[in-house]
């Protein structure tokens, strides 16, 4: 009797694929058959065209439909070898779900005025995210930041496991309930704190795990986040004010030491924004068009010329004061008689006078 091993390799070949139709049919076994779709080549050219754009990754699909990730490789792979009737009814699933989410990104776009900061900040997210690295994102008070996280789950949503550090979250302990919390692991004692917890949580994600305000951590948490990091195989992207950058690069701390050498990117927003300045002073990176969006979101009155033009030199004095640009337009809306109700323009001296009740800080 010949030997298996000199079979031909056409029997080889069909019979593998006769195999992976027979796993495909059994894992959509118990999908209801669906009536057929008018179009089902343009909804998989939809499906494949939202997931590519977006990066939305085959398992994140599949945990939406309730399927297995095979399934949907297959789906968009060749949808020919599932049976009529659940391919039919995976492809009207899989395209209205990604329309819905098509239509969410809209809404979480909107959610935030795109500035500098944020172009930055999510351009390392994106990286960290692609290259499976950690990434370090510093910065003064005020710059947007925190702000920027929205722009980074609006461009990424269900990819990032987002954690804003705070003082119950500073230690390890407390961080790793954090992930597991914004992971969706529940609430209150319901979330085991620990690293194989926190493990099992930051891969609920898609590639990526951002900590804000890490200048919190203490050395015990960001270890911790260097073994979330190394066991989940994910981005972990942190960010926070240049305390952070300082306590990170103590190479010699047997805790911090480890989390250092595995930082693959450096993100100084301070720099960023500042380089290129003539004379010592900074270029502008904050134009009139977004700033007026950005005061539009707190309050409701038009900025006048002059009023714009007093609020871009605090804000372009230096990046950090644009949270004091802000909270001088909303002082000056006040001043006037019109606060979050009104409509009226805002002129020069009403921010002039909430910029000198506010003190010094800004530009002159």
């Amino acid at each position: 009797m010949a030997a298996l091993t000199s079979l031909p390799s056409d029997f080889v070949s069909t019979f593998d694929g006769l195999q992976e139709t027979r796993r495909t049919r059994e894992a959509v076994r118990l999908v209801p058959a669906g009536e057929p779709l008018a179009d089902a080549g343009a909804a998989v050219g939809f499906i494949r065209g939202h997931c590519e754009q977006w990066g939305v990754a085959a398992a994140a699909l599949a945990k939406a439909l309730d399927v297995r990730p095979s399934v949907i490789q297959t789906l968009l792979e060749s949808p020919a070898t599932i049976p009529d009737g659940p391919r039919h009814t995976l492809l009207r699933d899989a395209e209205a779900w990604c329309r819905a989410d098509a239509h969410a990104r809209e809404l979480r776009r909107g959610r935030y005025v795109p500035t500098s900061v944020t172009r930055l900040v999510a351009g390392v997210a994106r990286m960290v995210r692609a290259t499976h690295t950690i990434g370090l994102t510093v910065g003064a008070p005020g710059l947007g930041k925190s702000h920027a996280l929205a722009a980074i789950q609006a461009e990424l949503p269900g990819s990032v496991v987002a954690v804003r550090s705070d003082p119950d979250s500073r230690g390890a302990r407390g961080l790793l309930h954090a992930i597991g919390l914004a992971a969706g692991g529940g609430a209150g004692g319901a979330v085991c704190a620990t690293v194989k917890a926190g493990i099992q949580a930051a891969r609920q994600s898609n590639g990526l795990l951002v900590i804000d305000e890490a200048q919190l951590l203490s050395a015990s948490a960001l270890e911790a986040a260097r073994a979330v990091f190394d066991g989940a195989d994910v981005g972990l992207l942190l960010i926070g004010t240049t305390a952070l950058q300082r306590a990170v690069d103590v190479r010699s701390d047997p805790l911090c030491g480890p989390l250092v050498a595995r930082i693959a990117l450096r993100c100084d927003l301070d720099a960023e924004l500042l380089r290129g300045g003539i004379g010592g002073q900074p270029r502008p990176w904050l134009d009139a068009a977004t700033l007026r969006a950005i005061v539009a979101r707190h309050v409701a009155g038009e900025l006048d010329a002059d009023a714009c033009a007093k609020l871009l030199d605090v804000a372009n004095f230096d990046p950090s004061h644009l949270r004091r640009a802000v909270n001088a337009a909303k002082i000056a809306a006040v001043l006037a008689g019109r606060g979050q109700g009104g409509g009226d323009t805002i002129r020069g001296q009403d921010v002039e006078t909430a910029l000198r009740m506010g003190g010094k800080g800004g530009a002159g």
